[in-house]
């Protein structure tokens, strides 16, 4: 995306600074370090300095959490709120960048919306706000970094997690977990099992309408119900017959070397894409039931 040249500031105006930073893919910039200090000091740290206001045991307990369970610290060396708020600073400032993003995921987990200023959400999206921003090739998605930045595709994927949500859908669930978590493993994802987990989300769904457990008869039941076009049935069948065997996966896919982030992507977004219509369309069918 170009910037707008009125916006620009004199540096980049004139040559002197890049306009566009490149994608930060396997590194964190020192601005994006930055901000990402701030965030935590703003949604987390600075809020137990407010004792009138918040409740400070909430977040010494959080506190705690990070130095025994992440930092790995002996409890009897806890420091105080200050020098404990400079220890995660260095640690973001200082640490190779996948440990950056490692430590943000730990403490995504530990968010407790209720003991402060801000909710959960608003942490994650100031958080994506500023990767955005600084051109980070990742994106905050079910509480990891995942190197997906198109917002169509995210919300296909977050789109899945909801349905199956709404719907008791453990199965879809689990496997669309799985699948984002291997895809964001840092830093050796795996690219594989994160492809034959998002395919897994298609078998789930399928199994809820026909529970012979094959994709075509289900596929059949919703275009007899009429809520299938033929023409975008076979396109789904070729799709699916590219990676099904007995293993959910085509060997010659598992034996492809170089199988990359766009591989694995594609097949996340697809598959949760595919999985979103199919739920759309037996429950349009009544044909959603519980497994």
């Amino acid at each position: 995306m170009t910037a707008n040249k009125n916006n620009l500031s004199f540096g980049k105006r004139y040559g002197f600074e890049p306009v566009e930073v490149p994608f930060q893919v396997d590194s964190i910039s020192t601005d994006l370090r930055t901000e990402l200090w701030n965030a935590i000091y703003l949604f987390i740290l600075q809020p137990l300095h407010d004792a009138q206001s918040y409740s400070e045991d909430g977040y010494r307990t959080i506190r705690r959490i990070i130095w025994v369970h992440y930092l790995i610290k002996p409890l009897d060396d806890f420091p105080r709120d200050y020098e404990f708020d400079d220890v995660v600073k260095q640690y973001i400032e200082k640490s190779v960048w996948y440990k950056v993003y490692e430590f943000f995921e730990f403490v995504l987990r530990q968010f407790d919306e209720n003991e402060g200023r801000y909710s959960y959400n608003d942490f994650i999206q100031y958080i994506n706000g500023k990767l955005r921003q600084h051109n980070s090739a990742y994106t905050i998605i079910s509480n990891k970094f995942v190197q997906i930045t198109n917002s169509t595709e995210i919300a296909e994927i977050n789109s899945t997690g909801s349905l199956a949500k709404e719907h008791h859908i453990i199965g879809i669930q689990e496997h669309l977990k799985a699948a984002i978590d291997l895809f964001s493993k840092k830093p050796n994802p795996d690219y594989r099992n994160s492809i034959k987990e998002s395919i897994s989300m298609v078998e789930v769904i399928s199994r809820i309408i026909e529970p012979e457990n094959t994709l075509g008869k289900a596929l059949n039941k919703l275009e007899k119900s009429g809520f299938l076009n033929p023409v975008l049935k076979a396109g789904f069948e070729k799709l699916y017959a590219y990676t099904n065997d007995k293993n959910g996966i085509r060997h010659a896919l598992l034996e492809e070397k170089n199988i990359d982030t766009s591989d694995a992507r594609f097949f996340l977004v697809s598959c949760s894409a595919f999985t979103n219509y199919l739920i759309e369309k037996a429950r349009s069918a009544n044909l959603l039931r519980k497994i």
